[in-house]
Protein backbone atom coordinates (compact mmCIF):
# COMPACT_ATOMS: atom_id res chain seq x y z
CA UNK A 1 0.00 0.00 0.00
CA UNK A 2 1.12 3.29 -1.22
CA UNK A 3 2.65 5.58 1.97
CA UNK A 4 0.25 8.10 1.62
CA UNK A 5 -2.65 6.03 1.49
CA UNK A 6 -2.02 4.23 5.64
CA UNK A 7 -4.71 4.41 7.49
CA UNK A 8 -3.04 6.22 10.52
CA UNK A 9 -1.48 8.91 8.05
CA UNK A 10 -3.19 12.51 8.60
CA UNK A 11 -3.41 13.63 5.21
CA UNK A 12 -5.75 10.13 4.04
CA UNK A 13 -8.61 11.68 5.45
CA UNK A 14 -7.71 14.94 3.91
CA UNK A 15 -7.14 13.52 0.24
CA UNK A 16 -10.63 11.46 1.01
CA UNK A 17 -12.70 14.73 2.19
CA UNK A 18 -11.35 16.71 -1.25
CA UNK A 19 -12.43 14.03 -2.94
CA UNK A 20 -15.84 13.88 -1.50
CA UNK A 21 -15.81 17.93 -2.43
CA UNK A 22 -14.91 17.28 -5.79
CA UNK A 23 -17.70 14.37 -6.14
CA UNK A 24 -20.58 16.79 -4.12
CA UNK A 25 -19.68 19.75 -5.58
CA UNK A 26 -19.40 20.86 -9.94
CA UNK A 27 -17.36 24.48 -9.15
CA UNK A 28 -15.02 22.86 -6.42
CA UNK A 29 -12.38 22.99 -8.81
CA UNK A 30 -12.83 26.17 -9.37
CA UNK A 31 -12.20 27.17 -5.70
CA UNK A 32 -9.53 24.90 -5.46
CA UNK A 33 -7.72 26.98 -8.44
CA UNK A 34 -8.78 30.15 -6.70
CA UNK A 35 -7.82 28.96 -3.36
CA UNK A 36 -4.03 27.96 -5.25
CA UNK A 37 -3.51 31.35 -6.80
CA UNK A 38 -4.14 33.16 -3.27
CA UNK A 39 -1.41 31.12 -1.55
CA UNK A 40 0.81 31.60 -4.38
CA UNK A 41 0.33 35.08 -4.24
CA UNK A 42 0.61 35.54 -0.57
CA UNK A 43 3.87 33.13 -0.82
CA UNK A 44 5.26 35.28 -3.38
CA UNK A 45 4.52 38.51 -1.15
CA UNK A 46 6.00 36.81 1.80
CA UNK A 47 9.41 36.29 -0.24
CA UNK A 48 9.40 39.82 -1.49
CA UNK A 49 8.99 40.87 1.73
CA UNK A 50 11.85 38.82 2.83
CA UNK A 51 14.28 40.15 0.57
CA UNK A 52 13.37 43.52 1.25
CA UNK A 53 13.83 42.97 5.01
CA UNK A 54 17.54 41.38 3.77
CA UNK A 55 18.02 44.00 1.41
CA UNK A 56 17.16 46.30 4.65
CA UNK A 57 19.50 44.78 7.26
CA UNK A 58 22.14 45.05 4.89
CA UNK A 59 22.06 47.99 4.11
CA UNK A 60 22.00 48.61 7.74
CA UNK A 61 24.49 46.81 9.11
CA UNK A 62 27.16 48.60 6.64
CA UNK A 63 26.53 52.06 8.84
Amino acid sequence: MPQSLQPNNPFTLFLILILLMLSTNPDFDGQLAFLKSLVQATQLSVRTFQNGLGGLHAAMSQL
